[in-house]
């Protein structure tokens, strides 16, 4: 990348999968992650799943505490998606500035429920 040769430090990345299924992991979701894996392309355990939380963002134009969990369902798992998102990112800049291995399960296989 060329922001890495102006400033010569690595870049760190990861690839983030979204829209998927809360509840199960598709075969075919599953062969394209593990592809990733196999490539050496880093893959963020935390999935931002399809919620209609996540559509009511842009169709009430709020923000996810500015919605109305009486309007909207399953507001309280939504935002449990994003702060374990969150907490994965940071957790993996916070290594990457430390110099620390990455999490093993960060970069496990997908398994198929």
């Amino acid at each position: 990348m060329q922001s890495e040769k102006l400033t010569q430090k690595k870049k760190p990345y990861a690839v983030l999968l979204t829209r998927t299924n809360a509840s199960i992991c598709t075969g075919g979701l599953a062969h394209i992650q593990n592809g990733l894996i196999d490539a050496g392309i880093p893959v963020l355990q935390t999935e931002l799943n399809e919620r209609d939380a996540f559509k009511a963002v842009f169709s009430f134009r709020q923000t996810l505490d500015g919605l109305n969990p009486a309007e909207v369902p399953n507001l309280d798992k939504a935002k449990l998606n994003v702060i374990q998102f969150t907490q994965e990112v940071f957790g993996r800049l916070a290594a990457e500035e430390g110099g620390k291995e990455e999490d093993e399960t960060t970069s496990a296989k997908a398994g198929v429920a």
